[in-house]
């Protein structure tokens, strides 16, 4: 059993830590239910504001390493009769996919709402690909496509009169007046005194703007997404506000999730890094590491897979900053090449 003699808190979350045989580690702070934890040695050490260990959990035997023998016979498991296998089953998924139009689970009904008028609230992680969703809804619905992000100031969406009596338009002001969609995103990250202004606007379907009052263009539609469902902020997204309760009864809330379609459309039918990346979010969520595996990161990995190797992918685009024993915390129940990867990258 390990045991912490000192901690010593340094920037950027980084920790250096002094074990009971004076042996010193930097390892990089992690947040989970409140409390700050690094690991070592494979024992998860969580630790209080007073920097004073409050619990101590093994998570993984760091005394178990492959030896190279057992390393070459693991990769050599996979025969070519299997990798034919594979490489077949992967040419189906694209042959199936190609030629159609990948749409997301929700594309439909968020579809629906907004051709009945109905404002539209999406919640989901990071990277779940909503911005290209709405996108193509827009064109979709022939509507013109407007764009804010977060709002801090009603300037962002009122707009304003300069010194010398020009108006200055905004995004919510022309779809408003001329019709479009307008996609607010980032809704649970903007001011909720600000938000009141857009309440006031879906509601009436007028609105008081700076260079006069204004109808609502028949063909105006309003939606917006966020990471929570207004209730604050989370140990993952902690930049989040509390939504005022009017604010989100004037949306539908519909839950916009990663799709594994459209996931294998972005990786071009790769089903062993879909696979891989399924089992870094499962692993991820079941033990609240708070790590983000999105869109972005199969995009990354699909870029660059043919031009680096493996190994190095992973580093830059999956295992972000994160030490050999953070890596070591994912265990995979099945073998492909990304997963061999990451066991060379914890080894």
């Amino acid at each position: 059993m390990m045991n912490v003699k000192n901690i010593v808190r340094e920037e950027n979350n980084i920790v250096r830590v002094v074990m009971d045989d004076d042996k010193e580690y930097t390892r990089k702070c992690r947040k989970e239910k409140g409390f700050n934890f690094f690991i070592i040695g494979g024992y998860k050490f969580t630790f209080d504001e007073e920097m004073e260990i409050v619990d101590v959990k093994k998570i993984y035997d760091a005394s178990i390493k492959k030896s190279k023998t057992n390393a070459k016979k693991d990769s050599n498991k996979t025969n070519k009769v299997e990798e034919k296998k594979v490489v077949e089953k992967n040419k189906k998924i694209v042959k199936d996919v190609t030629g159609k139009e990948i749409r997301h689970k929700e594309y439909e009904t968020i579809k629906t709402c907004l051709e009945a008028n109905i404002p539209v609230y999406l919640t989901g992680p990071a990277g779940s690909g909503k911005n290209y969703t709405i996108k193509e809804i827009a064109k979709d619905l022939g509507l013109e496509f407007y764009f804010t992000n977060s709002v801090q100031q009603e300037y962002k969406l009122t707009g304003f009169i300069d010194a010398g009596g020009v108006y200055h338009e905004t995004e919510f002001y022309k779809a408003f007046k001329n019709g479009g969609l307008f996609f607010l995103d980032e809704l649970d990250a903007s001011i909720p005194e600000v938000l009141i202004l857009l309440n006031a606007a879906i509601a009436n379907g007028y609105f008081e703007f700076p260079n006069g009052k204004i109808d609502a263009n028949e063909n105006f539609r309003v939606i917006a997404a966020g990471n929570t469902v207004g209730t604050g902020a989370d140990e993952q997204y902690t930049g989040r506000m509390v939504i005022d309760s009017a604010t989100m009864d004037r949306f539908v809330i519909i839950e916009f999730n990663y799709d594994e379609n459209v996931e294998l459309k972005i990786a071009n039918g790769d089903k062993d890094l879909i696979d891989f990346v399924h089992s870094l979010r499962e692993q991820s969520n079941k033990f609240d590491m708070n790590y983000i595996f999105s869109y972005r990161c199969i995009e990354y990995i699909t870029k660059l897979i043919n031009v680096m190797n493996v190994e190095k992918v992973l580093t830059i685009s999956v295992f972000k900053g994160m030490s050999k024993d953070e890596i070591r915390m994912f265990n995979f129940n099945f073998d492909n090449k990304y997963v061999k990867a990451a066991r060379k990258l914890a080894a």
